[in-house]
């Protein structure tokens, strides 16, 4: 028996069923963090989001139309409360200061004290490089690279055309690669 889909899920959910969105959220509580994380650089403001993401989906519910696009609608509300907390000069400052790339695999235990700081040394510059990049490029790479979305999810979660995505994500790659000559 298959899972049911995340529309599915979405409809027995606004036919009262609390598990379906239990299993939604399950399914896209680590993601919705993740990006969170990334982008506000804040492990509590980016709880703060998941919840509040989830809550609006939860407000939503009776109106939602299924029309297999869950993930990228859902990535769309945590991108702008995301984008809603970074709007003060402060917190742009704070999240560049303190911008963590470090939620994929930890370095090799294998590595000795000179290599980790070196690992250290290029997390560092490319934190720096990433915070950077323009706040479109930087969002389409985030949810490219790291919440592995396709073009299509991504484009439907930025509003915008997948053509301007993939010139969004080959721009990002090119400075990044520019800068780490």
């Amino acid at each position: 028996m298959t899972a049911p889909s995340d529309d599915q899920l979405m409809l027995m959910y606004r036919a009262g069923d609390p598990r379906a969105f239990e299993q939604l959220f399950d399914r896209y509580s680590g993601m919705v963090y993740n990006y969170a994380r990334f982008a506000l650089s804040d492990p509590d403001a980016a709880e703060d989001v998941l919840q509040e993401s989830f809550l609006s989906v939860a407000d939503a519910a009776e109106g939602y139309e299924p029309r297999g696009f869950f993930k990228a609608w859902l990535m769309r509300i945590a991108r702008n409360m995301c984008l809603n907390r970074l709007k003060s000069a402060t917190a742009r400052r704070q999240r560049v200061a303190a911008l963590d790339l470090t939620a994929g695999d930890p370095p090799s235990r294998d590595q000795g004290p000179s290599e980790a700081l070196e690992t250290r040394e290029r997390m560092d510059r490319l934190r720096g490089l990433i915070a950077a990049l323009p706040e479109n490029q930087r969002d389409a790479l985030l949810l490219y690279a790291v919440e592995q979305m396709s073009y299509n999810e991504i484009a439907e979660t930025m509003d915008a055309p997948v053509n301007t995505v993939k010139t969004l994500i080959h721009r990002a790659r090119a400075a990044l690669a520019r800068s780490f000559e």
